[in-house]
This record gives structure tokens, C-alpha cells and sequence, in this order.
């Protein structure tokens, strides 16, 4: 294939391309549906995006690897226990990025973190409604995200005190991770604290019974033992 052949189906790539940003322009512009849109404003338009394609492209570049730099600081604050700023760096991550389940992982996180280290009641309660809204957010982008499953969990069983909450998503989370024992321990605290001791005891039966569970097989042999003998409740 000679070289203008080639440049020939470049130059075609690029119109066609050209043509389409072109009719999102058009879009954007306020209609007017007596006059239609003439060959001249379309060709105009045409250049426009001939001029400005580079520069737009290192436009849309630089911001990410702002959204990277966020995200890069976000968790570096939070390897520090440094909540309160990587809560920051993760809102300016969600304002470029708003539609990445993992953003909102972390926010879910760093809010319940943060909340531990305030001493007024409204403002503690404030970020356990911001906690458990992002996780929410979080599981719809991303319905079986299991980190926001088990996180939220944990914020109901532990810190909102709603265990009922936590239940049907850690039932969730074990139909796409059977062994994951940590959810299988926080489900079966939130059943006891339900008063279900048998489906309790039956997830502890159920840690006995997987091997990948190690040593929290014997952690799980004592608490069905104390159950049983009711000392937990």
C-alpha cells in the first residue's frame, strides 16, 4: 500500500471523526427549528475542532493524572490514619471521577474512620450518614463489590447499631465469596444480635467445616461453645 493510500485513509478516519464531534457540538448549541443548520456554520465548527483537538486531548490528559494524584494522596493519608484529609482528596477524586465504585469505597471508610475520633454526638453522627451513604453509592455503581458489602456490614453491626441492615448483604456477599470468614463471623454476630442463635451456630459450624479459616476455626469452635451455654446472646 503506498504512502498516499495510507494518508488518504488517515484523512478519512480523521473527517469522519471530525464529522461526529461535529454533530455533538451541534447538539449542545441551543436549537433554533424554524432555521436549520447551515453547510457554512457546520464547516466552521469543522475547523474549530481541527484547531482545538490537541489541545483539548493534553486538556483531558492533565486531568488524569489529577485524578490520579488525588487518589495517590488519598491513600497515602489514609495509610497515615490522616481521615480527615484523605477525605478531602477524595471528594476533589469524585468531582473528576464521579462514577468509580472504588472512590467511594474508600470515602465509605475514611468517613466511619474519622467518626471514631469525634467527641461531639451530631458531628460524629454526621459522618456515619456520609459513611454509609457511600457505600451505598458505591454497590450502586457496583452491586457485588464485596470490600462495600462487608464495610458497610460492619458499620451497621458495629457502629449504627442496625444489624438487621447488615444481614441480607452479607448474604450477599457469601453467595459470591462462600468462604470469606470474616462475613461469615459478622453475620452470624448480627443473627445473634437478631436472637437467631440456630442460624448463628449454624455459620459457626460452617467456619469449622472450611479449612481455608485456619486458626479462626478454634475462635469459631469457642464462641459456638459459649452460645451454646448461653453466654452470648
Amino acid at each position: 500500500m503506498s504512502l498516499l493510500i495510507i494518508l488518504s485513509f488517515l484523512v478519512m478516519g480523521c473527517s469522519k471523526q471530525d464529522d461526529a464531534v461535529v454533530k455533538k457540538l451541534l447538539e449542545l448549541e441551543t436549537p433554533d427549528y424554524a432555521t436549520p443548520t447551515t453547510d457554512a456554520r457546520i464547516e466552521e465548527l469543522r475547523k474549530e475542532v481541527r484547531k482545538y483537538r490537541s489541545i483539548v486531548e493534553e486538556k483531558v490528559k492533565a486531568t488524569d493524572k489529577l485524578l490520579t494524584y488525588y487518589r495517590l494522596l488519598a491513600l497515602a493519608y489514609m495509610d497515615r490514619g490522616m481521615f480527615g484529609p484523605a477525605l478531602e482528596a477524595l471528594d476533589q477524586a469524585i468531582r473528576i471521577a464521579p462514577e468509580q465504585p472504588g472512590l467511594f469505597l474508600y470515602r465509605g471508610i475514611a468517613s466511619a474512620r474519622l467518626a471514631k475520633g469525634v467527641q461531639n454526638l451530631e458531628e460524629r453522627a454526621t459522618l456515619l450518614a456520609e459513611s454509609e451513604r457511600s457505600y451505598l453509592r458505591c454497590l450502586e455503581l457496583d452491586r457485588a463489590y464485596v470490600d462495600a458489602l462487608y464495610g458497610l456490614s460492619v458499620l451497621y453491626v458495629f457502629e449504627l447499631g442496625t444489624p438487621s441492615k447488615a444481614i441480607p448483604l452479607l448474604q450477599r456477599l457469601l453467595e459470591k465469596q462462600q468462604q470469606h470468614v470474616g462475613a461469615m463471623f459478622l453475620l452470624a454476630r448480627a443473627f445473634l444480635a437478631q436472637g437467631k442463635i440456630e442460624e448463628a451456630i449454624a455459620l459457626y459450624d460452617r467456619i469449622i467445616n472450611t479449612p481455608v479459616a485456619g486458626s479462626k476455626r478454634e475462635e469459631a469452635r469457642k464462641l459456638k461453645e459459649q452460645v451454646l451455654q448461653g453466654a452470648i446472646r
